[in-house]
Parts: C-alpha cells; structure tokens; sequence
C-alpha cells in the first residue's frame, strides 16, 4: 500500500464487489453420495475407491449403506483417505422412537452428523403431517448428540394431493420443525418442474446439505451443467447464492446416470471447481 500526493492510501491493485464477496464468503465443501458409483464402490475395494474420489477433489462421502462394515472401520478408512462423512441416507424406520439411540450411536463413531430420509413417507396429506411430527421428534432426540434429521426429496413431493392445491413438500416443511432440515435434490426438484430457488426461500435456513444434481435421463449425462440443448436444466448461478447466504453446510454430489464409471462425478466437481465452489 502506498500514499499519493493528497495523502490517500492506495491499493497497488483494487478488488471488485464480487471478488470481495467471493474472498468473505466461506465455501461449503463438496462431498459425493456414494450412490452414484453403486456399480463401482463395494466391501472389498473402499480404500481405493476413497483415495480417487479424494484426489478428484472431494472433502467427503454421504452413505447410501455401509458395506457391511462397522462405523469404527468406516471412520478409519475415511481418515486414511483424508475424507469426512459428510451424511447418510437412512431409512424412515431408523428415526422412528425405537431405532433412533441405535441410528445414533452408529453415526457417533463415524463422526457423521446428517440423518438423511430419502423416501418412504407418502400417504394423504394427513399422513404427511404425521411423518413431519415423526421427524420433530427424532430432530430433538438427535440435537442432543450434536447431530440433525433431515428430509430428501425425489420428484413425487411436488405433485400436488388429489384435489388440493397443496404438495406433500410444503405440507411436511410447514409442519416439521425447523430442527427437521431440507437436504433439496436440485435436479429432482427442476425436473418435478419446479424452482428450486422459490422453496429455498419459502423455507429459508432449512437446508444444511444440498444434492447438487443436474437434471438427467435418456440422453442426459448427469453431469452439472450439461444437457440436451433446449432441455431443462438447472439455473446454478441462481441457486448457488441462496444456498450459501442460507447456511449450507456442504455441496453433495449426485450423478446416478452412469454407477459404473468414475467420469460423471469427476465431471460434476471439475464443474464445481469452475464455479469456484471446491
């Protein structure tokens, strides 16, 4: 730094209001659901499979299953890859009031403290404030051990009741406590032909995980940001600011296309590191 003639300090070079924005702000870290390399990953061959997704660029796994494995021997693999737990995918039975200690204790070990429900609520919308009280509660239980119950969603959460202008999604995050967290599937979300951007602010500071998912079927590569041109798709650079002004604490890749290739996922944190944002 230097002084002019006028006694004015000045910078041998100026930032812009985005470059400061983008020094400020702490970036979530990316993790990928170990779902997306189902074909890949397996009991045998996870010390390998770690060490490549840690050399990609990722900071953490979510579980989507535990290979038969202890959460003690789960926890020393990661540490040897550099890596943390960063979810898992559970299912609804392993909150409920008699499988929670247990939901509890395994996730302890591992040092992982996202309990994620990817599914298996449904019914009316009777049966979904029901759920969304199921799910306070195991937020309370699971507060005290550090640890947050969370809500995944696929598409069917944005279809609306029959004879009803609501959705199983609003109707669950409506009624849920703010303990219960979103952890929104992007792509899911755009392809139920929905804004994400809409429910991530209609429901503001809920979502403590994100999918960072691209749209995808025939033709799609579940790669973020590609897709058949004139198809739909996500709008990251809107999305993005709203995730990381709300709180998000980690980016988690999903690319389930193609389970037996490394490449997908590998294309999908190249694009984040393009945006910056690993």
């Amino acid at each position: 730094m230097t002084v002019s003639a006028a006694g004015v300090f000045t910078a041998p070079f100026l930032l812009n209001a985005g470059q400061i924005l983008a020094a400020e702000v702490a970036r979530p870290p990316v993790g990928v659901q170990l779902y997306s390399i189902r074909g890949i990953a397996n009991a045998n061959n996870l010390p390998e499979v770690f060490k490549t997704l840690k050399d990609m660029g990722y900071a953490g796994v979510e579980f989507a299953g535990y290979y038969g494995k202890s959460a003690k021997d789960l926890k020393k693999l990661l540490d040897d890859a550099g890596l943390k737990a960063c979810g898992t995918h559970t299912g609804y039975g392993s909150i409920k009031p008699e499988e929670i200690a247990k939901t509890i204790d395994y996730n302890a070990e591992l040092d992982n403290k996202y309990l994620v429900v990817p599914g298996g609520v449904g019914g009316d919308e009777s049966g979904w404030k029901s759920a969304a009280e199921v799910f306070s509660k195991a937020a309370e239980v699971a507060k005290k051990s550090g640890m947050y119950v969370g809500y995944h969603n696929h598409q069917h959460e944005f279809h609306k009741f029959k004879d009803s202008t609501e959705c199983p999604w609003n109707v669950f995050f409506s009624n849920a406590s703010k303990d219960v967290f979103m952890q929104m599937d992007i792509g899911h979300a755009v392809a139920a032909g929905e804004d994400p951007v809409f429910w991530l602010k209609k429901f503001p500071n809920r979502f403590r995980t994100v999918h960072a998912k691209e749209v995808y079927g025939k033709d799609y590569s579940g790669v973020l940001d590609e897709y058949p041109e004139g198809g739909k798709h996500v709008d990251w650079d809107a999305v993005f600011p709203v995730l990381e002004s709300g709180g998000l604490e980690w980016y988690i890749v999903e690319s389930e296309a193609h389970s037996n290739i490394y490449e997908d996922v590998k294309g999908c944190v190249d694009f984040l590191k393009k945006k910056g944002r690993a």
